[in-house]
């Protein structure tokens, strides 16, 4: 009978210990959302001195390092993924469930407050908020370029060969999708041959990884030249060849099936051996499914083409490789360019709030662009913030299945070529796409010169100029970010005022 007591004071003891372990992992989670700056990469330290290197947890070091790695290899919001794992390996499915949802919560609860106050502003007060958008542009420009620098640092580092190889990705990228854009700041009216959308130009990308991946024989090159040209070619602004019956879809189809071929010749050459725990797989997308399904309850309620939008959520995020910024080049080829949202509020009102809150981009991103649907669909902020949750959930959820999909696999899949050959490519890809967004946000910004008459060439000098500054200023003096943001807004006003 004492034994009994004291085996039931043990199992209450460490009850008890293990809810006050939960407690205070879901507090320093939430307050590592607070200082989410900087994108997924430079949470990882943050995360690892909060979880790993603190004895209140039990991460061993090993362990978040492969989930850093995975993190890595899969699409979605990389430290949303972080604290997945952080929390299933600690706390199991309500770990794995709440830890992402909480570092998430401060970014979006802050960008929640934004977006209902920018919906509510006069035209005249949103004239206001455009000016300072130009500031937070420059902020953004800075940021992008700093992140296509430290892309081709890196691969010069591997080898010369990849550095030059670099420069050639890039700049095909930035002629197969930038045309209009580039048109458009010239104030030139010629419509691009080209000027692909940014889901075009990725599904490029990974048609080549399949079914290419290293291969130099001729039937390879020859037929990835030839398909990705036409497919280019019929998706083009131009819309060459697209009047021709059947061309395209059989291209698409050829694209398709080679896809496979690669991928499966890929898995022969590696021999893949999967030793997977089912039992776990089941239970974690069959988590995150009801998760997604739930939470996208208000929209399906609210918008009229909600389950179109909701797929949309899903695929762009399965898309977005190469971190927040890059997630902006998808958003725009997924939601702008297909007239969900308009070029105006996504990049004068979104992209600015996302930018200067913390957490992660794809998940503010999406978030604003679902609050806007809604909001633009019922006139009330508080149902826009309802088909907003629903937008993230739908990136939270994706992102951390793709993750637990790669991890599950990761022993596997690592060695392929295909695998390896996206991780190696898709950065430099991603370095053009985001020429696109920066090209997009000058054109924004040069567009206030109907309103405030100011010469448009002369606010393309001053973003440019400023840009300039605060990349000098963040590589130098790396100061708060909340802090550059807000110079940035100071000095747009001041300048717009001048003039």
């Amino acid at each position: 009978m004492k034994r009994r007591n004291e085996n039931q004071n043990a199992n209450k003891t460490a009850s008890c210990e293990n809810k006050r372990k939960f407690k205070d992992f879901c507090i320093e989670i939430f307050k590592v959302g607070f200082v989410g700056f900087g994108g997924g990469n430079a949470l990882v330290p943050v995360m690892e001195e909060a979880f790993v290197r603190n004895d209140e947890f039990d991460e061993d070091q090993k362990t978040y390092d492969k989930d850093v790695l995975v993190a890595n290899l899969t699409p979605g919001a990389l430290p949303v993924e972080l604290a997945s794992a952080l929390g299933n390996h600690a706390f199991g499915p309500k770990g794995m469930l709440l830890g992402p949802v909480l570092f998430s919560l401060p970014g979006v609860i802050m960008a929640a407050v934004l977006f209902m106050v920018l919906s509510s502003l006069s035209e005249g007060a949103l004239n206001y908020i455009n000016i300072a958008a130009v500031g937070v542009a420059g902020f953004i420009i800075a940021l992008l370029c700093d992140y296509i620098a430290k892309v081709f640092a890196r691969n010069k580092i591997v080898s010369e060969r990849r550095f030059k190889r670099t420069y050639l990705v890039v700049g095909l990228v930035i002629f197969f999708t930038c045309g209009s854009a580039i048109y458009k700041l010239l104030g030139v009216d010629v419509t691009s041959v080209f000027s692909i959308s940014t889901v075009h130009m990725l599904a490029v990308a990974f048609f080549i990884a399949f079914w290419l991946h290293g291969n130099r024989d001729a039937l390879h090159i020859t037929t990835t030249l030839v398909l990705s040209f036409l497919f280019m070619l019929a998706n083009g602004k131009a819309g060459f060849l697209s009047q021709i019956p059947f061309l395209l879809p059989v291209v698409e189809i050829l694209m398709l099936v080679l896809s496979v071929v690669g991928l499966i010749s890929s898995v022969r050459e590696t021999k893949v051996r999967l030793e997977l725990d089912r039992v776990g797989i089941r239970k974690t997308f069959w988590s995150w499914l009801i998760f997604i399904v739930v939470l996208s309850i208000p929209a399906v309620v609210i918008l009229q083409d909600a389950v179109p939008f909701l797929l949309r959520d899903l695929l762009s995020t399965f898309m977005s490789f190469g971190g927040g910024d890059a997630y902006l080049t998808i958003a725009d080829g997924m939601f702008v360019e297909q007239g969900y949202i308009s070029e105006d509020i996504f990049y004068s009102q979104i992209i600015t709030v996302v930018n200067v809150l913390p957490g992660s981009i794809l998940c503010k991103t999406l978030f604003g662009i679902g609050f806007y649907m809604g909001y633009g669909t019922t006139g009330v902020a508080a149902l826009g913030i309802l088909t907003g949750i629903s937008a993230f959930a739908c990136s939270v959820g994706a992102s951390c299945a793709a993750f637990y999909l790669i991890y599950y696999l990761y022993s596997g899949i690592s060695k392929m070529k295909a695998i390896e050959f996206i991780g190696r490519w898709i950065r430099p890809i991603v370095c053009g796409l985001l020429v696109k967004v920066m090209l997009a946000l000058i054109n924004s910004g040069m567009a206030l010169d109907e309103t405030t008459g100011v010469s448009r060439w002369v606010i393309l000098i001053f973003i440019v100029v400023l840009a300039g500054v605060n990349y000098y200023v963040k590589k130098r003096f790396k100061p708060n970010p909340w802090l550059m943001v807000i110079v940035d807004i100071i000095v747009s006003l001041v300048f717009f005022a001048i003039l």
